[in-house]
């Protein structure tokens, strides 16, 4: 089986295919493990929100408000 491989690759690299069959791989490969990392990185986003429960951000504000129309003094004109 390793004689046959040898060959092959052998024949590839004479015919100048070998380069198009390596970038397929690599390809397939980063492919796999980019695609394993995102599993993994959504598994335990899951986990931990599981047992922590989920959090909720307060974000502080600094921003006021201030009111020019009072209630008790009705607008003129209208």
């Amino acid at each position: 089986m390793a004689l046959f491989l040898v060959i092959l690759l052998i024949i590839l690299a004479l015919t100048g295919s070998l380069v198009f069959v390596l970038k397929v791989a690599l390809g397939v490969a980063l492919g796999l493990f980019i695609g394993v990392a995102v599993v993994a990185a959504l598994v335990g986003w899951r986990i931990r929100r599981a047992l922590l429960g989920p959090r909720r951000r307060r974000w502080r504000t600094s921003s006021r408000v201030e009111v020019l129309d009072r209630r008790d003094n009705p607008p003129r004109g209208y």
